[in-house]
């Protein structure tokens, strides 16, 4: 199932950066849509996993909201869609993909999703998380827990 997780961490990357980039083309139900499409796959995703994707879609709408009509003094041509999500909501947008990520490792484990994890948890929280480490010693470590 690893798979399906790393397929919504890059279907969510790609919304947000679609949304950013032309949030005028992103109407409720085009979301929706969006929402009802990603679930539409052959393994139904767990529970967990389902309510970190609906948190990353309500972080989608309101980028959308923000784009469509940002503060005063915003710059509208900021050129990375990253650094247009971080301006409209910060790591409140980043945390959900996280969570993607973490509900991934615990229940389908696998190198890349490791690697993802740690690269979204330093952009939500600022700090390394289980540098050095591999899979394999990060999965002996969560077994003693």
């Amino acid at each position: 199932m690893s798979g399906v997780h790393l397929e919504f961490l890059r279907r969510v990357d790609d919304l947000y950066e679609r949304v950013v980039g032309s949030p005028d083309a992103w109407t409720d139900a085009a979301l929706e849509e969006w929402g009802v499409e990603i679930f539409a796959g052959a393994e139904t995703p767990s529970r967990d996993t389902a309510r970190e994707v609906r948190r990353c879609l309500r972080a989608a709408k309101r980028l959308r909201d923000f784009w469509l009509a940002p503060p005063e003094g915003v710059p509208s041509d900021l050129g990375d869609w990253r650094t247009r999500v971080d301006l409209a909501l910060g790591i409140r947008a980043w945390r959900p993909v996280l969570g993607v990520a973490q509900v991934g490792l615990r229940e389908a484990p696998s190198e890349e999703l490791f690697e993802e994890t740690k690269q979204r948890f330093r952009e939500v929280h600022g700090v390394p998380w289980m540098e050095g480490l591999t899979l394999a010693e990060w999965m002996e470590i969560e077994a003693r827990w």
